[in-house]
């Protein structure tokens, strides 16, 4: 079995060099060219100013002394900073480096060198208005003819570069992290992120960007590239949310180090692989019970329904609601008492905010995954013509119209169970195979059964006849056990009656757990049999004959430490 989930083990490489940009404009007096060196780079200008030594300190323990001495060309706002300040800086990047932490997610790198670079020359003294500038990290950073981020004051002349301007700044510019960033810097005890941060980094790989990078022919029938441009990748963050997208608007409810370890066990319990599956089976449970902890806690504020009042909605949705199943993934008034996000407050981001959760208000019943598991009888792939009793059963299939609104089937269509040999102590009985169940939950079983007068307004009479049936089912009976078979098979009612003049929904059982998990397996681990009537003779106003429109099996479990009612 394949794992569903990636496990980052590389480092990004530097984004490979752009064409160079030029200066052309005449400076005014203010910015005149003075203590530069004619031709000099921006990392030889940088050695020339004692000022910002301990700035340029962190830039070469970062490897960024052959990138501004490269013809690549840069505007550089280079902070004063103490010697003190620097060494945390570095500290902090050769930490996260011996972590595998990824130059992309680097701290220092991110946080600090990238939010004072931007790319381009950019010309302060040509400002005719306020403007922002796009650092190196993706945040836009307000810039005047004087100041940066309108905190920090530019210091003296700015000082033309052969690949760029240097500028200095007389303080370092307040980074404004985004959710992901904010998530990652939230590290402090029961009340930190570090349980969601390090699932989240889990998911990070490093993928090959082939439009941007310089092919160099074909190896061994590969393509070899000459400057090979390299960025991160996090499927859970395309698929749920892009908390690490500056351009994105989102609200993310975060579950503490607290809420994470009193939560866990419980989606744990849900997915419990048998022992056939080995380490695959730990590993897909542990990436699916953190995966479902976090399934609906993603909010893109630009997707809800208008109109929306982001200071007092009257619901909100996440990011995996699907229409056709209205009541999950979505909570009502969250700003409300008892709310999703009542009495949180909210902390701004740049691309939205954070909600770090006190208590845990998404409980098992709001995800998707927990929908009922409807398995329609008409299709082949769904159901066994391989008996428990060993006897001949004959099926057919019978459609129904769409517009017929007196019996409204799924799907349009049903599956009839018959005698193949009547006369004989024969028990028609179909078996159908019963996908992505979880263990340990809770499951309320329910059989659909059609009326013949579904398939054939004539069948009146056939229609008045009842209808008696059996079910039994087979499963993994632990993680280390075997699948119940044959006479072992689990009965669940015996010699139900059903109404074949109506569609009649019928409850098999309540409450039903199954101690192995089946969920994403391709061969079914549970088997529902059904089976009508056994003898050479029927009772008075009874048929053999069973219609069956669906199978559905509808998960109850328990709502967490949350409440079920948002």
């Amino acid at each position: 079995m394949k794992l569903k989930y990636y496990m980052q083990t590389g480092v990004v490489a530097l984004i490979a060099a752009t064409t160079g940009v030029s200066c052309t404009d005449t400076w005014d007096d203010h910015y005149s060219v003075n203590g530069s060196v004619p031709g000099a780079t921006l990392w030889e200008n940088m050695q020339l100013d004692e000022s910002i030594r301990p700035f340029v300190k962190v830039l070469d323990s970062c490897g960024y002394k052959d990138i501004l001495n490269a013809n690549q060309v840069f505007t550089v706002w280079a902070p004063e900073i103490t010697e003190e300040e620097a060494q945390e800086w570095i500290d902090t990047y050769k930490r996260e480096k011996s972590q595998g932490i990824i130059d992309d997610d680097n701290s220092t790198l991110n946080q600090f060198i990238k939010n004072h670079i931007a790319m381009y020359n950019q010309q302060v003294s040509s400002l005719t208005k306020d403007e922002t500038v796009k650092m190196m990290n993706g945040k836009r950073l307000s810039l005047t003819g004087s100041m940066l981020n309108g905190e920090v004051n530019m210091v003296g002349n700015g000082v033309p570069s052969s690949n760029g301007m240097l500028y200095k700044v007389d303080g370092p510019a307040t980074f404004f992290p985004n959710i992901w960033e904010r998530v990652r810097m939230d590290l402090e005890g029961d009340n930190g992120l570090d349980s969601v941060a390090n699932f989240f980094l889990s998911w990070n790989r490093i993928e090959l960007d082939e439009e941007a990078s310089v092919p160099g022919g074909i190896v061994d029938g590969e393509t070899v590239y000459l400057d090979s441009v390299m960025y991160n990748y996090n499927p859970i963050f395309n698929q749920l949310g892009r908390l690490d997208s500056e351009d994105s608007l989102y609200w993310f409810v975060a579950p503490t180090n607290k809420i994470w370890r009193e939560n866990i066990d419980q989606y744990r319990s849900y997915f419990d692989y048998h022992k056939s599956l080995g380490e695959d089976g730990d590993s897909l449970q542990n990436l699916y019970s953190k995966f479902m902890l976090v399934y609906a806690s993603f909010f893109n504020v630009r997707s809800q329904e208008l109109p929306f009042n982001a200071a007092n909605p009257d619901s909100i949705i996440a990011t995996t609601y699907q229409s056709f199943y209205p009541d999950f993934s979505k909570f009502e008034w969250p700003m409300q008492a008892g709310g999703l996000l009542y009495g949180l407050t909210p902390q701004d981001c740049s691309n939205g905010r954070l909600y770090k959760a006190t208590d845990w208000r998404i409980p098992p019943t709001k995800l998707i995954y927990m929908s009922p598991i409807k398995v329609e009888a008409e299709y082949a792939n769904n159901y066994s013509t391989v008996t428990l009793s060993g006897d001949s059963t004959s099926i057919q299939v019978n459609y129904v119209d769409a517009t017929n609104e007196n019996f409204i089937v799924s799907a349009n269509g049903y599956l009839v169970v018959k005698d193949a040999r009547s006369g004989r102590t024969n028990q028609p009985e179909i078996t159908f195979k019963i996908p992505n169940t979880l263990s340990n939950c809770p499951y309320d079983i329910k059989v659909v059964f059609a009326s013949p007068l579904a398939g054939d307004s004539l069948s009146k009479e056939d229609a008045q006849l009842k209808r008696q049936f059996t079910a039994k089912i087979r499963y993994y009976s632990s993680r280390t056990g075997d699948m119940i078979e044959g006479s072992n098979a689990v009965t669940l009612c015996t010699d139900v009656d059903v109404d074949a003049t109506k569609m009649d929904t019928v409850t098999v059982t309540t409450g039903f757990k199954f101690p192995v998990c089946n969920f994403e397996e391709e061969d079914p681990r549970v088997l529902l049999t059904i089976q009508s009537i056994k003898g050479r003779t029927v009772p008075d106003g009874y048929s053999k004959d069973l219609a069956i429109d669906c199978v559905i099996f509808e998960p109850r479990p328990t709502s967490s430490s949350g409440s079920d009612e948002n």
